[in-house]
């Protein structure tokens, strides 16, 4: 499917795309006027992690200079220092691409019907949304019990930790390999790494509370 979708940073959380285009990165709109406290700059930081881990591929970032020719210079986004180091000579936008080799695209299939996925959430379940489910819901509950636990304990709202399609992915593929939870969309060497050894340990029918503490949290 080709096509453009708009989408604010909230609305964005948990879709993916090839190509993404993030603009109006000034100081004012992001972080906005309103966030005066250190958690509402920190709430406005997470947001703009939302929106660059949005691209599979390509990722384009902007900011205009100015809200017309002569007008009053704007601030480039303090959350992005890059901005600063580029200077103010290319027509008014300072932008940023990049090639995400750890998210290169490739065809996924849908592991019940072989059909290809393009949406970033089926590509993360491996199967089509209308496929048949093997979800195990006793599974995806301790799941979503524990991801509530870790990201407490590290202060970043739940979908951080991992959205509710790997969430869906992991109670349905139920893996007890490494290498079986990096073939999970939305699973790399970090997350595996960070909290590999107790999706595993869920996964054989241990509880939440059967985790060690450094287990359930990163350090």
């Amino acid at each position: 499917m080709e096509g453009v979708t708009l989408a604010s940073l909230h609305s964005a959380k948990g879709l993916e795309w090839d190509a993404v285009f993030v603009v109006g990165l000034s100081d004012g709109t992001l972080p906005t006027t309103y966030a005066r406290t250190a958690e509402a700059l920190e709430e406005e930081r997470r947001l703009l992690y939302v929106g660059v881990t949005r691209a599979r591929q390509w990722l384009w970032l902007s900011y205009s200079q100015a809200r017309s020719p002569g007008g009053r210079v704007r601030r480039p986004c303090r959350f992005l220092p890059q901005f600063e180091r580029g200077g103010g000579d290319r027509g008014g936008v300072a932008g940023l691409s990049r090639k995400a080799d750890r998210r290169r695209t490739q065809v996924v299939s849908c592991r019940v019907c072989g059909a290809t996925l393009l949406a970033g959430a089926d590509r993360k379940l491996g199967r089509c949304p209308t496929c048949p489910s093997d979800l195990d819901e006793d599974l995806l509950a301790r799941l979503s019990a524990w991801r509530v636990r870790v990201a407490a304990a590290q202060k970043v709202p739940a979908y951080v930790v991992f959205t509710d399609a790997t969430l869906t992915a992991l109670a349905e593929r139920q893996p007890t390999r490494p290498d079986e939870l990096l073939a999970i969309a939305g699973i790399g060497p970090r997350k595996l790494g960070l909290y590999g050894d107790a999706v595993i340990a869920l996964v054989g029918g241990a509880t939440v509370d059967d985790l060690a503490p450094e287990k359930s949290s990163a350090t």
